[in-house]
């Protein structure tokens, strides 16, 4: 199993890509009080921001034509990311009521995970935002003590044996699955046609790492002597190629487009997980959830206790990340 990512912003900052950005002119303030603890403006966009495109990254751009139970996407996004911070919160008082802080190793870490945060933003959306390095730094740090506090809870929370053992038995199939490694080569182009004859040149019998060298667009594919060839798990591969059959060895496929490009791909090996991977992977993910369960009820327990205040004018025409 992969690890998981550290902290609650750090959960939803897994898989994103953005470009670099500098910010702008921001008027903070106080948009709510959590326990008497302040909740600023750029704090909850911070994790606005995040809930957007972790939630786009997995509903998909037309998320915000969808119902939830009543709510639009935009309201379940602003509601995911104060329920966030209350989360945050939770953890800031579990921790000092339980002696709980962060070493200096784990807030350079912190600092270091603020400043890839912030390169990686658009100018436009680090305005939004209004998050400075400083301010930044310190929402890692309460993240991270968020993962450490979650961490610590999870440890109180036993696993049946034979719960976990039933778990293997029911679910061993679709980890095999999950967890195969595929190993393609690919080739990304700008335009179909482009595509298409890139496709039936390999399918004729064409060196596929030649028509890579003619054809492919990607520099970053070939800095550093790269070949375009790349190795994914099997779910990962299909979702993100929005393949709906797996493929098979050596094939080669159609034209795929993906964001406006267009990928032609060659499987070179497939690598099922061992029966002993397996077994691990589906002892992890039982552990994983049981505990999460565990832990998500500790929480909400601590954030059904707290004393919220919002305060109405803060929350007046706020902002948001859609497009």
């Amino acid at each position: 199993m992969k690890k998981k990512a550290k902290g609650a912003l750090c959960l939803l900052l897994t898989g994103l890509l953005w470009l670099a950005g500098c910010g702008s002119s921001f008027s903070d303030e106080v948009i709510a009080r959590i326990d008497g603890r302040e909740v600023m403006k750029y704090e909850y966009m911070v994790y606005l921001y995040t809930s957007t495109e972790s939630f786009v990254s997995a509903a998909g751009s037309d998320v915000w034509e969808m119902d939830f139970d009543g709510m639009t996407g935009a309201e379940l996004v602003q509601e995911r990311a104060f329920s966030t911070i209350q989360s945050v919160v939770a953890a800031e008082q579990y921790a000092a009521e339980n002696g709980i802080s962060l070493t200096e190793d784990q807030k350079t870490e912190a600092h270091t995970m603020a400043e890839e945060f912030l390169s990686q933003l658009t100018e436009e959306d680090r305005a939004k935002m209004g998050v400075d390095e400083e301010q930044m730094e310190t929402l890692m740090e309460e993240s991270y003590l968020y993962s450490v506090v979650y961490d610590t809870l999870a440890k109180e929370c036993e696993v049946n044996a034979d719960e976990m053992e039933q778990y293997y038995q029911e679910n061993a199939d679709a980890l095999r699955e999950e967890y195969t490694q595929i190993t393609i080569d690919t080739i990304m182009v700008n335009d179909e046609a482009t595509a298409k004859e890139v496709s039936e040149k390999a399918k004729a019998g064409e060196d596929f790492a030649t028509l890579f060298e003619t054809y492919d667009t990607d520099t970053s594919a070939k800095e550093n002597g790269g070949n375009g060839q790349m190795t994914l798990y099997q779910n990962y591969l299909n979702n993100t190629f929005g393949l709906s059959e797996n493929l098979t060895l050596g094939e080669i496929t159609d034209p795929i487009e993906v964001r406006g490009s267009y990928f032609i791909l060659k499987v070179e090996s497939i690598t099922p997980p061992t029966d002993e991977q397996v077994k691990q992977l589906a002892e992890d993910a039982y552990r994983q959830q049981v505990q999460s369960a565990y832990v998500e009820s500790r929480l909400a327990e601590m954030i059904a206790a707290q004393e919220v205040e919002k305060i109405p004018e803060a929350w007046e025409n706020m902002e948001t990340f859609q497009d």
